[in-house]
């Protein structure tokens, strides 16, 4: 049996040792990696042994990082320029508030086969499954199914990263990975704006195609540039490996939730018996999943004992609510500057900058930090402290707010983001044994997909609720209704409304945006709450 990984409080974050003498999370797993490479340590009878470690000299490493981060900002352009044209979209097909579910459903696709990635990777080796990945979003944008690809490609470059580096190396080289999130977050609006800005008919349609066909492009050279170690046997040992059982229950009970969850209160009722049936079946597909990994499978695509410490299980839960935090600011900030503010496409991704750059440049200076220390704790958590303040100060946007509020609220808020996601992804593995690095990574990203799943349906449902409660008896139902579902536009032409009810209309947009913002607060407050305090000293 494996000696297990053990951490005191000493694992997050004091920097009272200038000198590094005391022993981290990162020095325990630095001894087993360098025992898993060279064959002497012993790993759990339900992990995968084999070494995809991969030691390159500097200028091959510093290639095949910007070769990786070319992956991660094509799927994450693929996301964010969709999500600029969301307002768009919504008007041109009429599709109200189903419209939320140009988002969930992606991140379906991401959640669903998330716990799949991590374990394929070991099974059938990094390269291949990234290449499948990728493959995945160019079809899968053709046919609306890019979250399975571009959720495996989230996935797999941040374990692919994590082979190229020793770990108190990777916060370093995580900061290129951070910067390519925040090009491509930052690239993915404007892109949108300069697409629909054509005034072509159904002109945000050529969005789908600006990812597949730079997926296509980068494919041809990652083949090349990036050397990974395959994996040996055949595929048929390979494929008896997979844990068919668990993989077919976790993508079905995810499913029978997402489902649901999305569309309860708005498009269906929450005591329906359609919504009731779903969850209740998504439950039982779930506990069979758990009880599957526990007592049947051989190789878990999960195994439980990721679980078992008390600071993996918190950092799991951290991300599945700060993670919702996010998608709800990339989703519904965009539609308050475009709905209450009539912000054209342009101003909007303008006004995105200065939290997606932030969030970037803390991400490079985030990881130096917690790599030079070895300790990310105060990194993670004047991170959260940032977020929530950031995340406060969007309750006093208002339809007259000035440029220089949003900058500032955004600037403060995008710093902390940039300072949780990458270096709290790096402390997880500093706690987790070497072979389970890429368990660790899809588990941790289905945390955090599933966190953006459950957040952006109740940030949904607060909007639908609040603004069905508010416009009750303010205008005629027909308009009631377009407005409600998200068909109707700001001082649109031919508008058959006065210009006080247009008025009402956009004050209760606003206090909709409010009652939103503070749902982000208490879910902030919420990952406060699971903090182990202790180990910020």
């Amino acid at each position: 049996m494996a000696t297990p990984i053990t951490t005191s409080n000493e694992s997050l974050g004091r920097f009272d040792d200038p000198y590094n003498t005391k022993p981290t999370a990162y020095d325990t797993v630095a001894q087993l990696e360098s025992g898993l490479d060279s064959g002497t340590s012993t790993p759990d009878k339900d992990s995968i042994s084999e070494d995809q470690t991969s030691r390159l000299p500097f200028p091959r490493l510093i290639a095949a990082y910007l070769c990786l981060a070319s992956i991660y900002f094509i799927s994450i352009l693929d996301i964010n320029s969709v999500a600029t044209a969301l307002p768009s979209i919504s008007h041109s097909l009429h599709a109200g508030n189903t419209i939320s579910w140009t988002g969930t459903a992606y991140v379906m696709g991401q959640t669903a086969f998330q716990p799949l990635y991590g374990r394929f990777s070991d099974i059938f080796g990094r390269k291949v499954m990234l290449m499948a990945s990728i493959g995945f979003l160019i079809v899968g944008d053709i046919l609306s199914l890019s979250g399975i690809g571009g959720g495996g490609m989230n996935s797999l470059v941040q374990i692919v990263a994590s082979d190229l580096v020793s770990l108190k190396e990777r916060g370093k080289y995580q900061g290129i990975l951070s910067a390519a999130t925040g090009l491509g977050a930052s690239t993915g609006p404007f892109i949108a704006a300069g697409i629909m800005s054509t005034n072509a008919v159904d002109g945000w349609r050529w969005i789908f195609w600006v990812p597949p066909i730079l997926a296509a492009a980068c494919t041809a050279v990652m083949w090349i540039a990036l050397p990974l170690k395959p994996v040996t046997g055949s595929w048929r040992e390979k494929v008896k490996k997979i844990d068919w059982l668990g993989l077919v229950t976790v993508v079905t009970g995810v499913l029978f939730l997402i489902i649901p969850i999305n569309s309860g209160g708005s498009t269906f009722p929450w005591n329906s018996p359609l919504v009731i049936t779903l969850i209740t079946l998504g439950g039982v597909f779930l506990l069979a999943f758990v009880a599957i990994e526990m007592w049947v499978a051989k190789i878990p695509m999960i195994p439980l004992r990721l679980f078992g410490q008390l600071s993996q299980s918190t950092i799991y839960l951290q991300s599945f609510l700060y993670n919702g935090v996010w998608q709800i600011n990339l989703y519904f900030l965009p539609m308050y500057f475009q709905d209450v503010r009539g912000f054209d496409p342009l101003k909007n991704a303008m006004l995105m900058l200065p939290l997606l750059i932030t969030q970037s440049f803390a991400g490079v200076v985030g990881g130096q930090i917690a790599s030079k220390f070895a300790r990310p704790g105060p990194v993670i958590y004047t991170g959260l402290a940032l977020w929530v303040l950031g995340a406060g100060l969007k309750v006093m946007f208002s339809r007259d707010t000035p440029i220089a509020v949003y900058v500032i609220s955004l600037i403060i808020e995008g710093f902390g983001i940039g300072s949780v996601l990458q270096p709290a992804l790096v402390h997880l593995q500093a706690l987790s044994r070497p072979e389970d690095r890429a368990v660790v990574t899809s588990t941790r990203n289905l945390m955090r997909m599933l966190g953006s799943v459950f957040s952006l349906a109740i940030a949904t449902t607060v909007q639908f609720q609040f603004m069905k409660k508010g416009l009750s008896d303010a205008i005629p139902e027909a308009l009631r209704n377009r407005v409600i579902e998200g068909a109707w536009e700001r001082g649109e032409p031919g508008s058959e409304i006065s210009a006080e009810t247009q008025r009402r209309v956009t004050r209760t947009r606003k206090k909709s945006e409010a009652r939103r913002s503070l749902t982000t607060i208490m879910m902030m407050m919420m990952v406060f709450g699971v903090v182990e305090w202790e180990d910020m000293l």
